[in-house]
C-alpha cells in the first residue's frame, strides 16, 4: 500500500497547481462541515452546562406563548398551591418584564426580575444557579426599594459602571443598588436586575401575576412524580394543564437538544454542498489524468500490471486528495471555532456562545474527506482499467 501512496504522490506532484486547485475544494467543503457542526455541537453543551447549574432537583412552571401573548396567567395563588403539592420543599414564584431603567440620566431599557427578597439567594444563588456576588450582597427581608444587578449592567449597559450604592430609577422609582454580580457569561443572567417581587409588579401594574414558578423537589423525592403532581393540579386549578409548561431540567434539555439536532443537520447539509463540489473536482483530475497517462496505462498493462493494480492506483490518487483536503479542512475547521469561540467571548461575553469541535468530529470528518475521494476515484480508475493496453501504447 504504501508503494501505491508514493506513486501517488509522485503522480500529483507533477501538476501541482491541479492538485492544489482540487484539494482546495475538499478543504472549503471539510472546513464548512467542521465549523458549521461545531457551533450546534457548542450551543448544545453549554446549554447542558447552564441546565445543570439550574439542578436536576428543580420544576419550572410556565405559561405557553400563543401569538406573541400567554397564553394563560399563573398568579401568588398556584405558587401557593403548588408549594401544598406532596414532595415539593421550596417554592419561589417571579415575575420578569423588560422595563426602562435610568441611571445618571441614561435611558435604557432592561430585563427585570421580581423575586420574594427572602428567597433571592435560595432560588439564585450557587449550587442553584450559579450566580455569584461580586460585591455587595443578596436581597434580603424587608428590601423594598433594593436591587441586585447582573455583570453587563454593572459594566456595559450605561457609559458609566453601576455600583453598591447607587440610585437607579426603574419605572421612574428610586432603587438602591445592593449587590452585584460576578461574570456569568450567560447574556440573560448579566444583563438583569433582580428586585422585590411585590414593588416590581405594582410598579407596572399586574397585580399578582408570575411569569415563572420554580419549585425545588424534597431531597430523595421522584422528581417525575412530583412534575406530574403539579401538572395534575394546574389541570384542576385552570380547567387544563395545555397552557402550562411544567418541566424538569431533562426535559428542557431534550426539548431544545432536539432543535439543536436539527440546527447541526441544517449546518451539516449546507456543508456538504460543498464537499460534493469538491468530490466532482476530484473526479474531473482524476478523468484528466487517465486521459494524460494513456500510454503509462499501457506500459503497465503491457508489463503484466493486473487490472486490480491499475485501478488501485488510481483509486490511491483520489483517496490522497481526499485525505489531504481533509487533514487541512480539519485544521482550518479548528481554527475557524477558535476564531468564533475569542470574537463571540470578546463582543458577546464569556460562555454565550462557544464551539466545540471533538475528536469524534474530526475524525468523522477525515473518514468523511476519505470516503469522497475513494467514491470520486472510482470511475476514472474503472476508465483506466478497460484501456485496451494495445491502443493504449499507440496513443
Amino acid at each position: 500500500m504504501l508503494e501505491y501512496l508514493r506513486f501517488s504522490l509522485r503522480n500529483l506532484s507533477h501538476h501541482k497547481l491541479r492538485s492544489f486547485l482540487t484539494l482546495l475544494g475538499v478543504i472549503i467543503g471539510i472546513m464548512a462541515v467542521v465549523s458549521m457542526i461545531s457551533i450546534g455541537s457548542g450551543m448544545k453543551a453549554s446549554l447542558k452546562e447552564q441546565l445543570e447549574q439550574l439542578g436536576s432537583d428543580k420544576v419550572f412552571i410556565l405559561p405557553r406563548i400563543a401569538y406573541g401573548t400567554a397564553a394563560a396567567t399563573l398568579t401568588d395563588g398556584d405558587a401557593e398551591a403548588i408549594g401544598r403539592v406532596p414532595g415539593v420543599a421550596f417554592v419561589s414564584p417571579l415575575y420578569s418584564v423588560a422595563g426602562d431603567v435610568t441611571y445618571r440620566n441614561e435611558r435604557r431599557i432592561v430585563k427585570i426580575y421580581g423575586v420574594d427578597p427572602e428567597k433571592a439567594e435560595a432560588t439564585f444563588g450557587a449550587g442553584a444557579s450559579g450566580y455569584r456576588l461580586l460585591k455587595g450582597r443578596w436581597l434580603q427581608r424587608g428590601d423594598r426599594y433594593k436591587a441586585v444587578i447582573g455583570y453587563g449592567v454593572h459594566s456595559d449597559v450605561f457609559s458609566r459602571d453601576v455600583n453598591v450604592g447607587n440610585t437607579i430609577l426603574i419605572h421612574g422609582v428610586e432603587f438602591q443598588v445592593v449587590g452585584v454580580f460576578k461574570k456569568t457569561g450567560d447574556r440573560e443572567k448579566d444583563y438583569t436586575i433582580y428586585a422585590n417581587l411585590d414593588v416590581i409588579r405594582e410598579i407596572f401594574g399586574v397585580g399578582d401575576r408570575v411569569t415563572l414558578i420554580i419549585a425545588r423537589a424534597e431531597r430523595g423525592a421522584d422528581i417525575e412524580e412530583v412534575r406530574l403532581r403539579i401538572e395534575r393540579l394546574l389541570e384542576d386549578r385552570k380547567g387544563s394543564d395545555e397552557n402550562f409548561f411544567v418541566m424538569t431540567q431533562k426535559e428542557i434539555l431534550e426539548r431544545v437538544g432536539e432543535a439543536y439536532r436539527v440546527v447541526q443537520v441544517v449546518f451539516g447539509g449546507l456543508a456538504a454542498v460543498s464537499l460534493i463540489v469538491g468530490a466532482i473536482g476530484i473526479a474531473n483530475t482524476m478523468v484528466m489524468n487517465v486521459t494524460e497517462r494513456t500510454r503509462e496505462i499501457g506500459v503497465l498493462k503491457a508489463t503484466g500490471a493486473s487490472n486490480a493494480q491499475v485501478m488501485k492506483i488510481f483509486i490511491a490518487d483520489a483517496a490522497l486528495l481526499g485525505v489531504a483536503g481533509g487533514l487541512a479542512g480539519v485544521l482550518l475547521g479548528v481554527l475557524i471555532s477558535m476564531g468564533i469561540n475569542a470574537a463571540a467571548a470578546h463582543y458577546l461575553g464569556e460562555g454565550v456562545l462557544t464551539t466545540t469541535v471533538t475528536p469524534a468530529l474530526a475524525a468523522f470528518a477525515l473518514a468523511f474527506s476519505l470516503i469522497i475521494g475513494v467514491v470520486a476515484g472510482i470511475y476514472p480508475a474503472y476508465r483506466a482499467v478497460k484501456l485496451d493496453p494495445v491502443e493504449a501504447l499507440r496513443a
